[in-house]
């Protein structure tokens, strides 16, 4: 009996305890790459955030407009009522083409660009028209050859007043700054540029006198008045009428009502002689 129960004691297990595994070691993440990414996400973030607060036209609103150029006809303050409307958001949501359009639509502004200075200053760089005659009554011509649809105030400015049936704008233009070349040199101003409906050009100066140049061969014809005027006519410019360009070989005058070739010359010959 007792030899029984002491191998039964024998027999009698101990339980092995197992080994816990550490938790770290289940969680087995790689770290560096981790940190990597999110790196890599916060400058992502920021450009999304920065965008949704750019959304809003409170933020960072535009404190200063500039308009600059060379005017000299147009005042800034006309501009001030277009640009306002405009000028109540930020340099991003600033709708640059409308604001071009609508600063273009003054007859005076040939083109405008805009210059965006971060964080909120507008420059408006205006290019104005620049008018060289009156085109009839109601508009003017400028230098490029378009059609200003509206004239100087007060007449602000001594100019000629051109007119054409076909309403060629840049052709007439750029024949008067040819005639204007053609007769440099010559003391009276031109006051009036005509073309009639046959392309013939003729000129008034402001004594009164009239040229009348063509349609063919305008530069030889007024080159060529240019030349008998210093020679012959400079000491009785005043006294002529109509001065017709339009011969071969040279050019005819009308004297002023009373007086003839004769005459003319002669009273320069006494008081010579």
């Amino acid at each position: 009996m007792n030899m029984l129960k002491k191998s039964r004691k024998r027999q009698q297990v101990t339980p092995k305890k197992t080994a816990r595994t550490p938790v770290r070691e289940y969680i087995n993440l790689p770290w560096k790459r981790v940190a990597f990414y999110l790196l890599m996400l916060l400058p992502v973030i920021g450009v999304i955030a920065t965008y949704q607060w750019i959304q809003n036209p409170e933020n960072l609103t535009i404190k200063t407009v500039e308009v600059t150029g060379d005017l000299k006809v147009l005042d800034k303050k006309v501009l001030q009522p277009v640009i306002e409307p405009y000028a109540k958001t930020n340099l991003y949501l600033l709708d640059s083409d409308a604001l071009e359009k609508d600063i273009e639509a003054n007859p005076w502004v040939h083109s405008a660009s805009m210059t965006k200075v971060w964080p909120d200053k507008l420059v408006i760089k205006i290019f104005e028209q620049k008018p060289v005659a009156y085109w009839g009554k109601h508009a003017m011509l400028a230098d490029n050859g378009e059609i200003i649809e509206a004239v100087l105030e007060n007449g602000k400015a001594d100019l000629p007043t051109l007119f054409s049936p076909n309403e060629k704008g840049r052709n007439m233009a750029t024949g008067f700054l040819k005639i204007r070349k053609w007769m440099e040199g010559f003391p009276l101003k031109i006051v009036q540029f005509k073309e009639d409906t046959r392309g013939s050009w003729q000129v008034k100066l402001e004594n009164g006198m009239t040229l009348k140049i063509g349609r063919n061969q305008q530069e030889k014809r007024l080159r060529r008045f240019m030349v008998g005027y210093k020679e012959r006519l400079i000491n009785v410019i005043d006294k002529i009428s109509v001065v017709d360009l339009r011969y071969t070989n040279g050019f005819s005058v009308k004297w002023k009502k009373g007086l003839s070739a004769d005459s003319v010359f002669k009273g320069i010959g006494d008081r010579h002689g």
